[in-house]
């Protein structure tokens, strides 16, 4: 054991520091930097070098992964929207009662303190959407607008009830304030 160049213990110190090296490995590592004073540097030195890099690794990795989980929601919810929206005049128009509350209690969980921006963005594309289909389908006339307010008014209920409800169960879950 005494004829192990230092080359290969500086080979073996960034396996011993993620522990994924062998004990037998390890024990080579350790008995040779109580002899070795070069080594023992190099490994103290690598212990301070590669703990802040694993440091940063991880804070750039977290933020990666929330980012991608918002994303990924904020898209559940637009689509989510659209589709409740687009069901207005078909016959799957009442799967809005199930899809606008869930699309509240979704937005509740992903923006929270400002839940508030998804039914004003419902109500305005639910209105505009309406707005046009029927302008389109029928002519304009001045009480579609009355008609696509009544829709719009009935979508953004909906949401604010969802997220009345995900306030509650949050509430009595224990995670309130």
């Amino acid at each position: 054991m005494k004829n192990i160049s230092c080359d290969i213990i500086l080979d073996l110190i960034p396996l011993v520091k993620d522990g994924v090296a062998s004990e037998d490995s390890q024990k080579i590592v350790n008995d040779h930097i109580k002899s070795c004073s070069n080594c023992k540097v190099e490994f103290e030195a690598f212990e301070d070098i590669y703990s802040e890099q694993k440091s940063i690794n991880d804070k750039k990795i977290i933020y990666n992964i929330k980012k991608n989980i918002f994303i990924t929601q904020i898209l559940i919810l637009a689509i989510g929207a659209i589709t409740g929206i687009a069901l207005t005049n078909s016959m799957g128009m009442f799967y809005n009662f199930i899809i606008m509350p869930v699309i509240g209690g979704i937005s509740f969980i992903v923006l929270k303190r400002r839940w508030y921006i998804t039914p004003i963005s419902v109500f305005i594309l639910s209105y505009l959407w309406q707005t046009i289909a029927w302008a389109i389908e029928s002519g304009f006339d001045w009480t579609i607008l009355y008609g696509s307010l009544f829709y719009s008014i009935i979508y953004t209920s909906l949401i604010v009830l969802g997220v009345i409800i995900a306030k509650l169960l949050k509430f009595a879950f224990g995670k309130g304030e």
